[in-house]
């Protein structure tokens, strides 16, 4: 069964209906066919021209403007205006209808329209204008890539110059890592090689004694504490007063001479002189430290 006009023009606007066409029509030029009734008219007794019958031999498809670009099949060349129907030529046409020739001027089946390139399918160029194989302008393409690299080259300047700076105002200075540990010490007692002299209340002699036996032992007493060894201040003077009894004792011996009474003198006796000193823990530590540097002001190790 034929298909009516009315279904003919639905399935123009129809892709998935319009493959079964065989109509070299785009989804636009299909539009702008079904929208004009003339070349509806027209498309229609075409398509019924190239149903399969064995009277007839289809006829060539029909002229058509830029809305049509590609040739039906089978047309070489352009048939005569006058054996084709056409799209009628509008003076304006709305800019989502696509390019329109200008009124009165009409192109072939086989006459590209202007701005397309067979090479690259139905896109639309100018004068020196050549799309890349996925259709993006190749020149945009190096454009983009250009500004890229302005931009990276830019920034890698902005580094430098920071870099540079950074380095030349960096701040140096000794951070300590451990403080000092301060030195301690202690007490401590210890003889200082002097001894120190004293004298009891026990005299060395006794009453009724001779005085040259008295005598001697005040001598022995003196010598055992008092000579040969360094005698503390205090000592050196209780030795002196000591040795000065002594000598007077000697002037005052005489044959037959007893002690009658003791005088105050006792018996003397040294010790070591004891003093204390403060020694070393030996616990003093330096600090530890190292050489820092601070970068913008913020950045490294910045007090």
């Amino acid at each position: 069964m034929t298909m009516s006009l009315e279904d003919f023009r639905a399935s123009l606007v129809r892709p998935d209906l319009r493959t079964t066409l065989r109509l070299p029509l785009t989804d636009l030029e299909a539009q702008q066919v079904a929208d004009d009734p003339a070349s509806t008219q027209s498309w229609y007794a075409y398509w019924l021209s190239i149903q399969p019958s064995p009277a007839a031999a289809p006829p060539p498809p029909p002229a058509y403007a830029v809305s049509a670009p590609h040739a039906p099949p089978g047309s070489e060349s352009a048939p005569a205006a006058d054996s084709q129907p056409t799209i009628p030529i509008h003076d304006t046409v709305p800019a989502d209808q696509g390019y329109v020739a200008p009124a009165g001027q009409a192109y072939a089946t086989t006459q590209p329209y202007p701005g397309y390139d067979p090479a690259y399918g139905e896109v639309p160029g100018y004068p020196g204008h050549l799309p890349g194989p996925d259709g993006q302008p190749a020149t945009k393409k190096r454009v983009g890539l250009w500004v890229t690299l302005s931009i990276l080259g830019a920034l890698f300047v902005i580094a430098a110059i920071v870099v540079v700076f950074a380095f030349t105002t960096a701040r140096h200075w000794t951070k300590t890592d451990v403080p000092e540990q301060p030195e301690t010490f202690h007490s401590e007692e210890f003889e200082t090689g002097r001894y120190d002299v004293t004298m009891n209340s026990t005299n060395p002699c006794t009453v009724n004694q001779d005085w040259t036996d008295c005598t001697n032992l005040m001598v022995a007493t003196y010598t055992a504490s008092c000579v040969g060894v360094e005698l503390t201040e205090s000592a050196t003077a209780l030795c002196t007063e000591y040795s000065g009894a002594i000598d007077e004792m000697r002037a005052q011996d005489g044959d037959g001479y007893y002690v009658a009474t003791l005088g105050t003198y006792g018996t003397l006796s040294r010790t070591p002189e004891i003093d204390t000193r403060q020694v070393s823990n030996d616990d003093y530590r330096p600090a530890e430290t190292h050489e820092a540097v601070c970068y913008l002001g913020f950045l490294g190790e910045c007090e």
